[in-house]
């Protein structure tokens, strides 16, 4: 697990160093820094997948497309470096410093000093097959999803945009969930395809998924039945049901199907799902994470993170594995950007309530009154 992140001349931040937990939520309004903290891990896990052996921090390329150097360089910036330091479970710290050359696509490394355990560390969740990556551009209804090899299926590759969770979810719906924190328990059975119905009724009462995978076509299609009372309707291709039905999917695929030691990063899980559902799956995130899977998560959603809150009452999490970081700018030095973390204590309370953090609704109470 990743327990530090260190981040020094990157994007918005001169100098920010955040402690990682289980669940980690980001807060804060746009353009704070919450993406930029998830596009630092997303660059290194890209460079050393395109080239472990030149050591650069390659801009461009799987999972993010930053541009150039420019564009990652903080503005203010005194010095012609950026440094972005990770520190494992065993506080084991990892220093990677990379130098700004002008109109370049990558930062040269200088410095990359992971100590004599260097094998250990890329085997961390960040650089192996235990990762996934789910992008706020997730899939939409349409016709057919696109497959791959049963060699990436296996290791969950589900794609940036979570097409390819669909083919996994047709393949090893019949396999059981391995982790006991997200199961609820049912007559069916702890199979995948069965808690991700049941996780599915909960965002979105009465929708159950049907996957048809087509191997020699190299397709898959989605559609889905919808339960009306005592009767169940035909099934409806996911054109034809609402975007958020289908934009939720791999996100509750990808954390039902989550293990111990996973890295599974998450933009905006919220989108298009109502705010009785938004609970519901911040309650599944707190839970993933307490089955030993590490989430982090960006959000804008009050209601995820008041999901996330109910589950340390409830006890699904301790609060000492969450970590809950509203993003601002500082004011007060020079409107540098910074975070603030906020404490869930025991009964749910929170330790702090920042300006511009979960107070929209009274505000607006305030200008109606």
């Amino acid at each position: 697990m990743i327990s530090g992140l260190e981040l020094k001349n990157f994007k918005c931040f001169e100098n920010m160093q955040i402690d990682l937990k289980n669940v980690n939520v980001f807060a804060g309004v746009n353009g704070v820094g919450k993406s930029t903290v998830i596009q630092a891990l997303l660059l290194m896990r890209q460079s050393f997948c395109a080239d472990r052996e030149s050591r650069r921090l390659y801009l461009n390329g799987k999972y993010a497309e930053m541009g150039n150097s420019q564009d990652v360089v903080y503005d203010k910036a005194q010095d012609d470096f950026v440094e972005i330091n990770l520190t494992t479970s065993h506080d084991r710290k990892h220093t990677h410093v990379f130098a700004y050359e002008q109109d370049t696509d990558y930062l040269q490394s200088v410095k990359s000093a992971p100590d004599e355990r260097e094998d250990e560390w890329k085997n961390n969740s960040l650089y192996g097959d235990n990762f996934v990556y789910l992008s706020a551009y997730r899939i939409k209804p349409q016709e057919h999803y696109g497959i791959i090899s049963e060699k990436d299926l296996k290791i969950r590759s589900f794609g940036n945009n979570g097409e390819f969770a669909l083919q996994y979810l047709g393949m090893y719906g019949d396999e059981d969930v391995k982790n006991p924190c997200v199961v609820e328990e049912d007559a069916k059975g702890k199979s995948l395809i069965n808690q991700v119905r049941i996780w599915l009724d909960r965002v979105s009462p009465g929708v159950s998924p049907q996957i048809k995978v087509m191997m020699d076509s190299r397709v898959s299609e989605l559609a889905f039945d919808f339960v009306e009372g005592k009767e169940k309707t035909n099934s409806y291709k996911s054109i034809n049901v609402g975007f958020g039905i289908t934009y939720i999917l791999p996100v509750i695929v990808a954390l039902l199907s989550s293990k111990p030691g996973d890295l599974i990063m998450i933009e905006n899980p919220e989108a298009h799902i109502h705010p009785a559902g938004q609970r519901m799956l911040g309650e599944l995130i707190a839970r993933a994470g307490a089955g030993g899977a590490q989430i982090m998560v960006e959000t804008h959603s009050e209601h995820i993170i008041n999901g996330v809150r109910i589950s340390v009452k409830e006890d699904y999490i301790s609060k000492d594995d969450v970590q809950l970081a509203f993003f601002y700018k500082d004011a007060q030095q020079e409107y540098r950007h910074t975070y603030q973390s906020v404490q869930i204590f025991e009964d749910g309370k929170l330790s702090a309530w920042p300006d511009g953090f979960l107070d929209e609704w009274e505000k607006a109470l305030i200008d109606l009154l």
